[in-house]
């Protein structure tokens, strides 16, 4: 390595061009890297969806879910089966084994599904497919004063022409209603004219089709014969024959039946500030080219506009691009404050120039590593851009070293150095450029280069463990690994083979006759000598007083280790998986349960919508937001039994009102909601479930005892601080209608099928075709009138018909008995369980709330319900599994790199006094979050682990330094004195930079940068009170180590000098 730093320095071209190539590789990496909001995941996750129209939740889990479960559970790797059955329709989740290749595994469970055979004739063909966790390009909203149809016909052909557009992968539109052509028919005339639902199907069967029969032959050519008498509308359909007499009469559907061509009776309803209209959310592609596809859009959208009809708007409600440029900006304006910060330190201590070369060096490492991003396919996104801020204290380090390090020899000299090189020269040329300036760089980089070397390597190591992190972690950590990994190598070529070569080029300082620059020469020539003075007398003085007391200074240090390891167990700092990442939203959705009706859901909507208006010009918040509005819009939806509302904000920029400030005012407006199923308020891109999910499995089938039970948990749970929220699946239940046949009707031939059946024939309807428009195939349904299926007097004097044409009442046939039925049902691993959920607020950890409860409470639960088993679902068990799985893959990198510096010291002991500072980087960031008010989160030990590698290069240098002072012949005392003061200005200099380059993020008042702080804190913090350790333990530790050697050396040569002479003595 010593010889290609010296080639490099000796050769500038070579330098010059390795750093305009890394420069470049820069700017063409950054034009072809990917650009997103979040990491594209394709989970290890496979979804089976599947329609079954009209059914309740218990005949969805029988007829479907339960032969699916029953197909694929003895597939290889399956690591768990879980299920939900809703009204008409069923969702199976399949959790893959870690490691397993999902698509072969998809494979199978969709030839398992399509061999099924036994699922009703009127459910849907199961969609099946791996789940992708997709970023979105845009929302947008097609409003305005116009009918359904229009906005469908526009949404459709936006949708088509938006698709293709590049950048777009696809365009979902929500609030749509199907179009569907209604045949309705009251029981009257059906007793009027004799006739059966199974009748008139059969006719418009058989009247509406469309036939090919076959080819003419003839001798000028084959003529293709068709029969075309397909039904396409109210006309065609009102037009069909539904019985002929013999007379020549006809009986026409559309004189027994009322024919309705619009749409679904589903109770979708979207406005947009009140007006009707249509949500859609467009897609990124899967390249993902968000500059590009946001272009794209935006043109489109534009150019569409000129067309749309009068009345009818469309907006884009929120671009993935505009929050991306928002983060993006805050950072790089955080980024080149710091810089400027770093600088400015660097000014006061060193020569203007290295202080230049050193700062310009971060942006030719930066550049280098996004070169290379392409290539690792991994996109500039939020987590990589925050990476880049997380890394630069790491690499200033690097180059500060180096610069420290050839600084003094270019100010020291060192003639012996200069004539074991082939090299002469007076200590009075040292500045000057030329052979003793390349021969100043050079031996100033090579006296650094094992420490530095060994610095980037261990800190990548350190790093390891973000990869070596379950599937659903590593979406979050994989690119901040990579974009580190690049960093620091790029850095230490930077700081090896380009930063010596632009310092053999300093010539030797000579007194500026700019009045403004003298000003600035005398300054930093003041802040240099002070520090050096301070690092010659004060600091050495002090480091000797300490060496002295070595005992109580390594004591001292582990008592304030051990107190706040104590109070993190104790519970003192919670831990949050993941921050808060601030949106210029706020999202509520409410859930009610299956059978509510429409009228109640859309009571619930206008509440919130009021609430809304509420908070809006609430006095409090407009006034912390100098009387500005912070509510841009309001989107409402309705879907059958769901809300959704949704709340633009103002852009970050434009507002002082962060989004969790409007959430918690309208929480309190909204209430508790306590009859929803599900309700929820959410302001946090990663946000958006219940922060606990338990869930709970009893042998006791009896619905009450499994109300109490719930009831027990649910009370247990909310007790507790920050918990908020608490709900149960068990709490909704529908009223089910159950009919049981009568012993009477099975004397009279009459099945419980054939009353079920035209039972669904009249109520549901049945599907008589589909036919074909331009963008779907519309269900043709026959079925009573709406007046006649919104009353139960029509179940109740509905008239059986049997296969020999008699009318029989189904009050003689079977009882017709109302009964609660659930409305939603979950299955875990093939066996039902109820899900019980609940909020946590920031301040409170999750899993130590149900750690807590379940060793307080479980127990006594099990001994009161028999089979009772609570347990917590799989997100939860993944965050709780994180942070011990991270500790001890920590442990396993700090072990290796124990390894690693042995094998180089070829020591036991010091290897261990390199690594003895980073317990203290744990406890100042603590205290940093303890002082800022912080959760620990996932984003706080990243920030830890870039603390890890700014602490082991200032131990790595110091414990080189001893070494080397010890090689000369200093003793031990002499050296680690020597040393001290050698690295003291190196070493402060680097935590100084580290602090001041993340100053301007840990002082952000933007509402945007929350999410950073918790790195910046433990970076920082962590950087500050390691650094003491640096300055004072490691040399205590260091010289104890040292005289513990040589006292238990001297003990062992007297005990063998004695036992010597005793021999002596002895020996006649």
């Amino acid at each position: 390595m010593n010889g290609i730093v010296n080639w490099f320095v000796h050769n500038p071209i070579a330098a010059n061009l390795l750093m305009l190539a890394m420069l470049i590789g820069g700017y063409i990496g950054y034009q072809d890297v990917k650009k997103e909001m979040f990491p594209t995941y394709m989970g290890n996750r496979i979804d089976v969806a599947m329609e079954y129209p009209g059914a309740s939740a218990s005949e969805v889990e029988q007829q479907i879910v339960v032969r699916i479960e029953e197909a694929i559970a003895d597939l290889p790797g399956i690591f768990q089966i879980s299920s939900e059955s809703r009204q008409g329709f069923a969702l199976v989740g399949i959790d893959v084994i870690e490691g397993f290749d999902v698509r072969d595994l998809l494979s199978d469970i969709k030839s398992r599904v399509d061999a099924i055979n036994t699922f009703p004739a009127s459910a849907e063909r199961a969609i099946i497919k791996q789940q992708v966790q997709r970023q979105f390009l845009m929302w947008i909203a097609l409003f305005g004063d116009a009918d359904h149809r229009t906005l469908k016909d526009l949404a459709y052909r936006i949708r088509d022409e938006m698709s293709v557009l590049q950048g777009v992968s696809d365009v979902v539109i929500t609030g749509l209603k199907h179009d569907e052509l209604s045949i309705e028919i009251s029981e009257a005339n059906l007793q009027r004219y004799n006739l059966s639902f199974n009748e008139v199907a059969t006719a418009i069967r058989h009247s509406s089709l469309n036939v090919p029969a076959g080819t003419l032959r003839s001798k000028n050519g084959d003529i293709h014969i068709q029969t075309r008498a397909q039904a396409y509308d109210h006309s065609d359909f009102s037009k069909i024959v539904v019985r002929s007499q013999k007379n020549g009469a006809q009986l026409l559907l559309g004189d027994i039946a009322s024919i309705k061509d619009g749409f679904s009776e589903d109770n979708i309803d979207f406005s947009m500030n009140g007006k009707p209209g249509l949500n859609m959310r467009v897609n990124i592609s899967d390249d993902p080219l968000l500059f590009e596809g946001t272009k794209n859009a935006r043109k489109y959208i534009k150019e569409i506009q000129k067309h749309l009809p009068p009345g009818v708007k469309l907006k884009i409600n929120l671009e993935s691009k505009n929050i991306f440029d928002s983060r993006f900006n805050l950072l790089k304006n955080n980024a080149i404050g710091g810089l400027i910060l770093v600088y400015i330190i660097l000014m006061l201590f060193l020569r203007p120039m290295l202080a230049f070369w050193v700062v310009s060096g971060i942006a030719t490492t930066f550049a280098g590593a996004i070169w290379l991003l392409p290539y690792l396919d991994v996109s500039i996104n939020m987590l990589s851009m925050f990476a880049f801020i997380m890394v630069l204290g790491i690499i200033v380090d690097d180059a500060i070293i180096v610069g420290e390090s050839v600084y003094r020899q270019q100010k020291s000299g060192n003639p012996e150095n200069s004539r074991e090189n082939g090299q002469h020269g007076k200590t009075g040329e040292l500045g000057k450029t030329g052979k003793y300036g390349k021969h100043a760089a050079s031996a100033g980089t090579q006296t650094v280069v094992r420490p530095i070397s060994l610095a980037v390597i261990s800190t990548i190591v350190f790093f390891l463990p973000m990869i070596l992190v379950p599937s659903t972690v590593l979406l979050y950590t994989s690119s901040i690994f990579y974009v580190v990994m690049l960093c620091l190598i790029f850095s230490l070529t930077e700081s090896l083979f380009i930063l010596p070569s632009h310092l053999s080029h300093m010539k030797a300082e000579q007194p500026s006759k700019h009045a403004l620059l003298k000003t600035l020469g005398k300054s930093r020539r003041f802040f240099a000598q002070k520090m050096e003075d301070f690092s010659n007398n004060t600091y050495r003085a002090v480091l000797e007083r300490v060496l002295q007391h070595k005992t109580s200074i390594f004591l001292a240090f582990f008592v304030i280790f051990t107190t706040l390891l104590t109070l993190v167990a104790a519970g003192w700092i919670s831990f949050s998986m993941f921050p808060s990442v601030p949106m210029p939203q706020v999202v509520v959705q409410v859930s009610y349960a299956e059978g509510t009706s429409f009228a109640s859901t859309h009571k619930t909507a206008q509440h919130i919508l009021d609430q809304v208006n509420a908070t809006s010009i609430n006095t409090q918040l407009l006034r912390k937001n100098d009387n500005k509005p912070f509510i841009r819009e309001i989107n409402r939806e309705l879907n059958g039994t769901s809300i959704s509302v949704f709340v633009g904000l103002t852009a970050d920029e434009q507002r002082k009102v962060s989004a969790d400030e409007v959430a918690e005012v309208l929480r309190h407006g909204i209430g508790a909601l306590p009859e929803a199923q599900s309700y929820s308020l959410n302001s946090s891109q990663i946000a958006g479930g219940p922060e606990i999910t338990l869930n709970l499995n009893m042998h006791d089938n009896s619905r009450d005892i499994q109300k109490v039970a719930v009831k027990d948990v649910v009370n247990t749970l909310a007790s507790y601080p920050g918990v908020r929220n608490v709900r149960s699946n068990l709490d909704s239940e529908r009223n089910e209608i159950e009919i049981e046949l009568k012993p009477f009707a099975e004397t009279l031939g009459v099945s419980i099928s054939e009353i079920a059946q035209q039972i669904r024939y009249g109520f549901y309807g049945v599907e008589v075709q589909r036919i074909p428009r331009a963008k779907e195939d519309v269900k043709v349904m026959l079925r009573y009138t709406a007046q006649e299926r919104a009353s139960l007097n029509t179940l109740e004097t509905l008239r059986v018909r049997t296969s020999d044409g008699r009318e029989i009442p189904i009050s003689e046939l079977a009882n017709i008995k109302r009964v609660p039925g659930p409305s939603v049902i979950r299955r875990v691993d093939r066996k039902r369980n109820i899900q019980i959920t609940a909020e946590v607020s920031d301040s409170h950890d999750a899993n130590k709330i149900v750690s807590t409860m379940l060793d307080e409470n479980l127990a006594q639960w099990q001994r009161t319900y028999a089979g009772f088993n609570l347990s917590t679902d799989d997100t939860l068990r993944t965050q709780a599994d994180f942070l011990p799985t991270m500790m001890w893959n920590f442990v396993k990198m700090a072990l290796l790199v124990w390894a690693l510096f042995a094998i180089s010291f070829r020591s036991l002991f010091q290897p261990c006094l390199v690594l003895l500072a980073l317990p203290f980087g744990f406890v100042g960031a603590v205290l940093g979050h303890m002082l800022w008010g912080m959760n620990f989160s996932m984003f706080s030990i990243f920030g830890l682990l870039a603390c890890c590698g700014v602490v082991v290069n200032d131990n790595l240098v110091l414990i080189t330094r001893i070494n080397q002072l010890r090689k000369q012949g200093l003793q031990s005392l002499d050296a680690v004195l020597q040393a001290g003061v050698d690295r003291f200005r190196p070493i402060v200099l680097t935590s100084a930079t580290t602090f001041v380059g993340l100053m301007p993020i840990m002082f952000e008042r933007s509402l945007q940068a929350k999410f950073l702080k918790p790195m910046v804190v433990s970076l920082s913090c962590g950087v500050s009170f390691a650094t003491l350790a640096a300055l004072f333990l490691v040399p205590c530790c260091y010289y104890g180590g040292y005289r513990f050697k040589s006292r238990f050396t001297e003990y062992f040569i007297s005990l063998k000098r004695k036992r010597k002479s005793v021999s002596e003595s002895l020996s006649p």
